[in-house]
């Protein structure tokens, strides 16, 4: 996750806040799901084992910042091994930004095709650098362990709209690899995104009182929870519904995982907006965060001991059982499901 650069945005009133907060308590209340049997079957597989083996490599290649063209080649090397053995044609996406253009850095990109509607797009993302000198298990090889699963048990539920998979560099520069991903899609206009769901730190739980800090508190619309044991989901107002389908697929198929909903209220936070889901914001489509709040946490957050011994690896399989079975819906299962 970017750094932190502003607390709040103060221009707007608490009215709207409460408001918008009615609606989050309303929806999450209401908008249930019917539940697959197969989608339950495929998610069911994964597991802290085989989200361990991804973040174990790549904290072994160690810290993967921008300027380490080393380690950053070696990342996207073995991202895009994986996905070819899972039948995927990942393409290396040039990252084209003022400052960076043509000197190598790229996002990784896979799709699995629509069976009705391949132009309409459903994005699941996370950002695969670092600082320097962090080797980054939870920030944010976790992340990006958990698309490569979701890539694993998806592939073979067939689904109405393309999924495609994005594994963004130069996060920790400013976002630069989803800024740049952004508008390059914007210039096919033929291909439909529609959103964005984004792993942002997922591997951190804290299950004992007072563990979980905040940005800050306003009892009963924005007040986090003081025990750190649940995933955020993060989204603007125009990205509720699919927050929604988040939540509710949390109840259908993975009710031992906590989460807080911070879902349509989190545009009003600038500490939301520190990860690749801001520039879907920006361009005004639905983008959402799924992240275990970085700093207000994970006190290894940027550090030389954000390291893979440091994990809660079945917290973080919770979150990808979750993530992968919002995208099966989001993406329309074709027949029965």
């Amino acid at each position: 996750m970017a750094s932190r650069f502003f607390s709040t945005k103060k221009s707007h009133f608490l009215a709207t806040i409460v408001v918008v907060s009615a609606a989050v308590i309303w929806w999450t209340l209401f908008s249930p799901i019917t539940p697959s049997a197969a989608v339950a079957k495929q998610i069911g597989s994964i597991g802290p084992g085989r989200l361990a083996e991804h973040i174990k490599r790549l904290t072994e290649i160690g810290p993967r910042d921008g300027d380490n063209i080393r380690a950053t080649r070696a990342t996207i090397d073995y991202i895009s091994e994986r996905l070819r053995g899972l039948g995927y044609e990942p393409i290396e996406e040039a990252i084209q930004w003022p400052g960076f253009g043509g000197q190598g850095h790229v996002n990784l990109i896979a799709e699995k095709r629509g069976t009705k509607y391949p132009n309409q797009i459903v994005e699941l993302g996370a950002h695969y650098d670092t600082v320097p000198m962090s080797p980054g298990a939870d920030d944010n090889a976790s992340g990006v362990a958990g698309v490569l699963e979701a890539a694993r048990v998806l592939r073979d539920l067939p689904t109405e709209r393309t999924i495609r998979f994005c594994f963004f560099g130069l996060e920790e520069k400013g976002l630069i690899g989803s800024r740049s991903h952004v508008a390059a899609f914007q210039k096919t206009p033929q291909r439909e995104v529609l959103g964005l769901l984004n792993l942002e730190m997922i591997a951190c739980r804290k299950a004992w009182p007072d563990s979980q800090d905040a940005p800050i508190r306003i009892p009963i619309i924005a007040s986090l929870p003081t025990t750190g044991d649940f995933i955020t989901v993060v989204g603007d107002f125009a990205s509720g519904p699919l927050g929604n389908l988040f939540e509710a697929c949390v109840n259908a198929y993975v009710p031992e995982l906590n989460y807080f909903s911070a879902n349509r209220i989190g545009g009003y936070f600038g500490d939301a907006a520190r990860s690749d889901h801001s520039p879907y914001w920006e361009a005004d489509l639905p983008g959402i965060m799924l992240t275990d709040t970085a700093e207000f946490r994970n006190h290894n957050y940027h550090q030389p001991s954000d390291t893979f011994e440091s994990l809660d690896l079945e917290f973080a399989a919770q979150v990808s059982r979750a993530t992968a079975a919002t995208m099966a819906h989001w993406a329309v299962l074709s027949g029965s499901g």
